[in-house]
């Protein structure tokens, strides 16, 4: 055998070598590529079947949810069909019925709520939509007005309210307290709301007005409900001129009450059908000309001023005869230059209880007072003597055991001068220094104090 060279074979070796591994690279790599493939189909396949399982699933859970769905369904809609047959019993009364229930809910008429707040009319209309509709559609609820002004704050949105109110009311009579509070320099801003309630004036049934100067507008028309009417003005020294020359129409006023006499008084009001009459600050010539006019008073209260300011002193001791007066109630200062006593001016024959000061009875006040007696022929029951400063006992001495006897040391503030049939002023629900206030706090917050709720 021949052997080839070692350089020869390893050249041929080589080469066929090379061959071989040539072919052998890219066998092996079309291979893997292939099985490679092979696996990531595999592997889908494997997800897709797991997806599919997974679907099936939910779906067998959706099924089962929705089941539960429309079983809580129709639980729920049997239960609201069972709420919804239900009939709370408040509910089932008739609307006439809730309206007195809601008229109840007020003070007494003529006492008025207040506007806003937990005492108004307004919360009922906070309750539901049913109770709302009531409210607003009850007229009387609305009636009954009482408003403060004195601390110049929110007008516009009180003027809003006040107007509301004044509609809401309907055709119902009116009862109306208002303040326009103290500065005379603060009139003119607060005439819109005079303006406000003269619109309704022919409803007026009981209307007081706290006012710097008298409040009175001009009035053209007839007040055919006015039954109570008391002015009460700050500023006795500031002079008014009246709107008109008197009065219109009043057929059924019946009450009054002044808190400052004014001259043109006497041709103002219509003194002859008066049965109730307070004045403070009244002068007593004044007093006996306005009492000889009021022949139909059952009830007087009177505070005399001796302070005259050059006005026509009380000459003599003039007779004023008030037939069927019951209640007499006289207070004031002794006037140094009157020589006999203020009260031997009146007969009072069907008067039942007197009040009176004693230094208005001067030296002799149990004479006074047996002297009005014997010259009315009258029974009387109760007698107050205010700031005595006799001894006592000569008033149970002399008068009748059936004579109930009273002692009081003071003269009373002018409050105590308003007309029984109505309340006391109306509270400063925002007065001027009470910014802290839990009043002035309602106003501020009460969310009814805003032109939406109106």
């Amino acid at each position: 055998m021949t052997r080839m060279p070692k350089s020869e074979f390893q050249g041929k070796h080589c080469h066929t070598e090379a061959s071989f591994c040539g072919q052998l690279i890219p066998m092996t790599t079309r291979a893997g590529a292939e099985s490679m493939e092979r696996q990531r189909t595999q592997s889908q396949r494997n997800w897709l079947a797991a997806d599919r399982v997974r679907i099936a699933v939910i779906e067998g859970k959706i099924l089962e949810l929705k089941r539960s769905i429309s079983f809580l369904q129709e639980e729920k809609d049997f239960l609201q069909d069972r709420l919804d047959a239900y009939a709370y019993p408040v509910l089932t009364l008739p609307n006439e019925l809730v309206s007195e229930i809601f008229l109840h809910f007020l003070p007494v008429y003529p006492g008025a709520p207040p506007i806003v707040g937990r005492s108004s009319p307004n919360l009922l209309g906070q309750i539901c939509r049913r109770w709302r509709g009531i409210a607003f559609s009850t007229p009387a609820l609305w009636r009954g007005i009482s408003m403060s002004l004195r601390s110049g704050r929110r007008l516009h949105q009180k003027l809003l309210l006040l107007e509301t109110w004044l509609q809401r009311s309907g055709s119902c009579p009116l009862s109306i307290r208002m303040d326009l509070g103290h500065s005379i320099n603060q009139v003119a801003t607060l005439e819109p709301f005079l303006v406000a309630i003269t619109a309704h004036s022919a409803r007026w049934q009981y209307l007081q007005l706290y006012s710097p100067i008298h409040p009175f507008p001009t009035i053209n028309t007839p007040l055919p409900f006015l039954r109570t009417l008391f002015i009460a003005e700050r500023n006795y020294g500031y002079r008014t001129i009246p709107p008109v020359s008197a009065l219109p129409a009043a057929p059924l006023l019946q009450n009054l009450a002044l808190s400052f006499w004014r001259e043109h008084y006497m041709t103002f009001y219509p003194w002859a059908q008066l049965t109730t009459f307070t004045a403070y600050l009244i002068l007593p010539r004044e007093c006996v000309d306005v009492l000889s006019h009021t022949r139909r008073l059952i009830y007087c209260n009177l505070l005399v001023s001796w302070q005259s300011d050059g006005a026509t002193p009380l000459r003599g001791s003039p007779n004023v005869t008030l037939p069927y007066i019951e209640t007499f109630i006289l207070r004031g200062r002794l006037c140094d230059d009157l020589s006999w006593r203020f009260i031997d001016c009146f007969t009072l024959p069907a008067v039942r209880t007197l009040q009176v000061a004693e230094n208005l009875l001067q030296e002799a006040p149990v004479d006074g007072v047996l002297s009005l007696i014997s010259r009315s022929r009258c029974n009387l029951q109760k007698l107050s003597i205010t700031e005595p400063g006799f001894p006592r006992h000569p008033y149970h001495l002399a008068l009748p055991t059936r004579t109930w006897i009273a002692f009081d040391d003071h003269l009373g503030a002018p409050d105590a001068f308003l007309l029984p049939t109505l309340d006391e002023e109306p509270s400063d629900d925002d007065s001027e220094g009470s910014e802290g206030s839990d009043a002035h706090s309602e106003i501020d917050e009460d969310p009814e104090f805003s032109t939406n709720a109106v």
